[in-house]
């Protein structure tokens, strides 16, 4: 029975993807990807997963359906050189390793789409939609993956996660589902709803409250229904345990509140933290040392060590494509799993280093600098813009201190994605309004 509703709501989503509205077909999208863990698949050669039935399906249904201003919005999306360069650094890095495998140059192409096919797939929607309607319908799925992650460490389990994974023929996590999954320890309460590692759940709850503080002097926005959601996700982000979390979310509410301030209110803030920081940094690194609680100053110093090592013999170019994976032992989350000392590789910066080399990790960082200023130089202008830059800085931080872990990347990427396409949009709108001047200025 259970997995018949299971079933009933992965293909309720892909249906709504397929007939629905531009809205609809977000949401679903969003839906798709939170529910449905990386964990479970169909088929394990080639990997078929619910996650790759979302993303390939809504770009082929956008190929289709929006075919006739796709070349349009192609020609318009901004991130084409940046994220084409990455590419190449990768196709180089397989080449150098493997020569001309197409299996590696395929694994690689799969990694890449699905990877950065989320920016796309939003900034496309954003592009011919309403982003406050997308973002009404954003705001009642946010109140229920928040009350989800409460009920989760009020019953002790994680229901929603161990069912949805048991409905399915293969599951390649590393949490047992002979009895309900939960991630709550003696000395730590975290909650992952179906994120699959409670980490990945704070990055989703860190950019849903980025992007919802960023509404709070918005008219057609209730102060009442803000204030309810920006207390759900508070309680959730301290009950997932994400330290990085928390603390991108913080910094990103802080950069929020700043926008509009005074030059010195904005300097005695900034001196504010940096005392506060200087006070308590010594209590920092006693916490972040004590071994049986997560991550650690030292293990990451081993993480360093380890990086140094493995790309010894290749440095520029890295070890080839998911060379990581055979170092370790990964599970549901993605996260290497079989050295206590190491404890996995928590940056973006080791495990970009070891599969692509240098240049792989310049290519990211590039991008990430480029995105940064296409909404940094519009910030002036629209909304989209100012929250938009201070979310790639946050999700950027984010992956440098804990990296991808599950498909905390997805999350990001729709949200900047979709914040991507409206200022795009209102772009266009004001060359139209501007030529529609001219013409009459013209006539008259």
């Amino acid at each position: 029975m259970l997995t018949a509703i299971v079933y009933a709501i992965l293909f309720s989503l892909l249906t709504i993807m397929v007939i629905g509205s531009l809205k609809a077909r977000f949401l679903a999208l969003f839906l798709g990807i939170v529910l449905f863990p990386l964990g479970i698949s169909f088929l394990q050669s080639p990997t078929v997963r619910p996650q790759d039935l979302f993303l390939y399906g809504f770009l082929f249904v956008s190929c289709i359906k929006d075919r006739q201003h796709l070349f349009e919005d192609l020609k318009a999306f901004p991130l084409k050189i940046f994220l084409l360069l990455i590419l190449i650094c990768h196709f180089a890095s397989v080449y150098f390793n493997e020569g001309f495998a197409v299996k590696q140059f395929y694994a690689c192409t799969r990694e890449f789409i699905e990877l950065y096919g989320y920016l796309l797939a939003a900034f496309l929607i954003t592009r011919h939609s309403s982003i406050d309607d997308i973002m009404k319908g954003l705001y009642s799925i946010t109140v229920v993956i928040c009350i989800f992650g409460i009920l989760e460490i009020l019953l002790q389990g994680n229901y929603p996660y161990t069912y949805i994974c048991r409905a399915f023929p293969i599951y390649s996590g590393y949490h047992s589902l002979d009895s309900i999954v939960t991630c709550i320890r003696d000395y730590r309460i975290r909650a992952m709803l179906t994120t699959a590692h409670p980490t990945a759940y704070g990055t989703l709850l860190c950019c849903l409250f980025m992007l919802f503080v960023s509404l709070w002097n918005k008219p057609n926005w209730e102060k009442k229904n803000l204030a309810i959601l920006y207390t759900l996700l508070t309680l959730n982000l301290f009950l997932s345990g994400s330290r990085t979390g928390m603390v991108c979310a913080a910094i990103g509410a802080f950069l929020i509140f700043l926008q509009k301030r005074s030059i010195m209110l904005k300097i005695a803030c900034i001196g504010i933290c940096f005392f506060i920081s200087a006070a308590y940094i010594n209590m920092a690194i006693d916490e972040f040392s004590k071994e049986s609680q997560g991550s650690s100053l030292s293990m990451r110093q081993q993480q360093l060590l380890f990086t140094f090592f493995q790309i010894q013999q290749s440095p520029i170019f890295g070890n080839g494509v998911g060379y990581t994976k055979n170092v370790f032992d990964y599970d549901d989350e993605g996260r290497p799993i079989n050295d206590a000392d190491i404890g996995g590789l928590e940056s973006i910066v080791f495990k970009t280093l070891i599969d692509y080399g240098a240049i792989g990790l310049f290519a990211y960082y590039l991008y990430s600098i480029g995105l940064f200023f296409i909404f940094f130089r519009r910030r002036k202008n629209s909304w989209a813009a100012s929250i938009g830059y201070e979310l790639v800085f946050c999700s950027t931080l984010f992956f440098t201190l804990s990296g991808h872990i599950g498909n905390n990347t997805a999350f990001v990427f729709l949200i900047e994605g979709l914040l991507m396409g409206h200022i795009y949009k209102e772009h266009s709108l004001e060359g139209i309004e501007d030529a529609q001047q001219v013409e009459k200025i013209t006539e008259s």
